[in-house]
């Protein structure tokens, strides 16, 4: 089976730094597997904050939801290792738009892991996908 490829963005609008915890390392003593996702979601919840938003999940009158996800895992990282996690919202359509993201080894000098989601707005109200709100799609062309 060939390997498949996340293409990443030639800019990433926001980066921050995670600290690799305990709890996100196996018995292999290193990190887990599954723990990528999610340091790749709090990558995205401080990106939603530096966009001026105060909850993640809930905001321009919508939530914000993931259709699709796609990891590359690249290198063995440790605990205790510091990573950067940048992130890009890039490929808008109407609905939906992606996020990539790539967690980089600050302390070995390595890239971690790609990922890449689609993510939608959903109106919890009507129980129904709604158009990527225009406010938010100025608000990272502006980052």
């Amino acid at each position: 089976m060939s390997r498949k490829t996340i293409d990443l963005p030639e800019r990433f609008q926001f980066s921050t730094e995670y600290t690799v915890l305990y709890s996100d390392v196996n018995v292999a003593n290193h990190l887990a597997a599954d723990r990528i996702p999610a340091i790749a979601i709090e990558g995205q919840l401080r990106f939603v904050i530096a966009l001026g938003y105060e909850h993640a999940t809930a905001f321009e009158e919508a939530g914000l939801i993931m259709a699709h996800s796609e990891i590359s895992y690249l290198s063995e990282t440790d605990y205790g290792d510091r990573l950067r996690i940048d992130v890009a919202a890039i490929n808008f359509t109407a609905k939906s738009f992606e996020l990539a993201f790539r967690l980089f080894n600050l302390s070995k000098n390595i890239e971690t892991a790609r990922l890449r989601n689609t993510m939608l707005f959903f109106d919890y109200n009507t129980k129904s996908v709604c158009a990527v709100p225009a406010g938010f799609k100025e608000k990272v062309a502006a980052m």
